[in-house]
């Protein structure tokens, strides 16, 4: 099975955001505000919202209306899993343009992360998601969390929301990155990312390269 470096599916998500995938990229989509791109060698990139005070402009508001207070929709998808409703809508659009293309690998970051965790178990793709949001209410595995490989860092606010005391997870695997020195909330960006991913602490730690 071919495996796609960890490393690499950083700098396309850093591409993404700089708009300059160029000729790499077969066919993208931008519907209602989720941009995809699919590329030439069958990997799909998923961008999400680079900063972090634009996350939760944004994403926490995706879904529609709260539900029991808490201030996010809780949907249930086809399996009886409850999603977060902005994920789950984020994903679905996500899902229509992928199911069709069958990607070798799904890499995600932020809400596209989000979306990288639903459609890669989903469509038992591997998926790789950096600055994951927690994205279900699920106590049990789903089919297809083998897939998935998420990687957060500790002061990354988002990669905390929702909050685990709510029920919320995340799907597939998760490793955490822990930078020398901890500033919650303003490491979100993937360049803060892959300044940890080259640490050898962390290599020697987390997966560089997926499926492993």
């Amino acid at each position: 099975m071919s495996t796609l470096s960890v490393m690499t599916a950083a700098e396309m998500i850093r591409d993404a955001y700089a708009d300059a995938l160029g000729a790499r990229v077969d066919t993208s989509i931008d519907i209602r505000g989720v941009q995809a791109h699919y590329m030439k060698d069958g990997t799909l990139v998923i961008p999400g919202t680079n900063e972090f005070s634009d996350w939760f402009d944004f994403n926490l508001q995706f879904g529609g209306q709260p539900m029991n207070g808490h201030g996010f929709e809780v949907v249930p998808g086809d399996s009886g899993t409850l999603w977060h409703g902005g994920f789950l809508e984020h994903a679905q659009i996500v899902y229509t343009f992928a199911k069709g293309l069958r990607p070798k690998f799904i890499v995600g970051h932020s809400l596209g992360a989000a979306s990288a965790q639903i459609v890669g178990a989903s469509l038992g793709i591997p998926a790789i998601a950096f600055a994951a949001p927690k994205t279900c209410q699920s106590r049990g595995r789903m089919h297809g969390e083998g897939w998935v490989l998420n990687i957060c860092r500790v002061d990354d606010t988002v990669c905390h929301v929702p909050p685990s005391f709510l029920g919320f997870r995340n799907v597939g695997s998760l490793y955490w990155l822990t930078p020398d020195e901890v500033h919650p909330g303003e490491d979100h960006k993937i360049e803060h990312y892959m300044e940890l991913l080259t640490l050898p602490r962390v290599q020697e730690r987390v997966p560089m390269r997926w499926p492993r």
